[in-house]
């Protein structure tokens, strides 16, 4: 089960596409990377498909920063949401399940997660395939001795602690394994990081137990990278056989 990459895709061919859904059958993830860093044609498009509501809320944010973040990410959602659905962006309506998590009133089956850190946005879509999907930017930790022993367990410190060199890639990636897992089921940080409890054989992740209670579930925690390995990811899914694509919007 590898990630294809498959070819870049520019903003224009997001913007004009409208036949994405007969590209996503049944056992597809399609993953798309986003630079927060867009051109003007890009960010133009996001804003615009944010609608009325959604561009009055960029003023919420006082950081420059935080509100181009905020307009390329959430935009960014709305224009892959219409690109597969075939609707223009102001048509596209985004519901909330019980526990937070965002689904597609348009279209139910299409299931989608995002992520963003650093200056990258990440989204994930399939066909009635639960999924959540988690990034992180590798970065300098002041207090990553005091992290790794609030978030995680005896077994997995020592996992992170194991081969001092890539501590900091372990730490990140762990926790893009937790984040991805809380999304997938849709409770957000309902539930601590500390309170799941994972085991690693072979570069294979493994969720065995929930606030002490043993996992009954398949999930399955697929790691990626984005950027030469600035970035390290999760897609967690269920489906073993599932055919994963990555693709670049430039």
């Amino acid at each position: 089960m590898e990630i294809k990459i498959n070819n870049p895709i520019s903003s224009d061919d997001i913007i004009k596409g409208r036949d994405g859904i007969s590209s996503l059958k049944r056992g597809d993830i399609q993953i798309w990377s986003v630079s927060l860093d867009a051109d003007e044609t890009m960010r133009a498009s996001c804003l615009n498909a944010l609608g009325e509501s959604g561009r009055e809320r960029i003023a919420f944010f006082k950081l420059k920063q935080v509100q181009e973040s905020y307009i390329i990410s959430q935009g960014g959602l709305r224009l892959l949401l219409a690109y597969y659905l075939g609707i223009n962006t102001d048509k596209v309506a985004v519901g909330r399940m019980s526990k937070g998590k965002p689904f597609s009133i348009d279209n139910p089956n299409l299931r989608f997660n995002m992520s963003n850190s650093g200056r990258r946005v990440v989204y994930a879509f399939s066909m009635d395939e639960e999924l959540g999907i988690d990034i992180e930017r590798l970065r300098a930790m002041s207090d990553l001795d005091e992290l790794i022993k609030k978030n995680y367990n005896a077994y997995e410190q020592g996992y992170i602690n194991k081969v001092p060199e890539q501590r900091l890639n372990r730490f990140f990636k762990f926790w893009t394994i937790k984040e991805a897992y809380l999304k997938a089921i849709g409770v957000g940080m309902r539930i601590p990081p500390e309170d799941l409890d994972f085991s690693v054989q072979n570069g294979v992740y493994k969720l065995e137990s929930i606030r002490g209670e043993v996992d009954t579930e398949d999930w399955i925690f697929k790691d990626f990278e984005l950027e030469d390995g600035e970035y390290v990811g999760t897609l967690t899914i269920k489906n073993e056989k599932a055919n994963i694509s990555l693709r670049t919007v430039l």
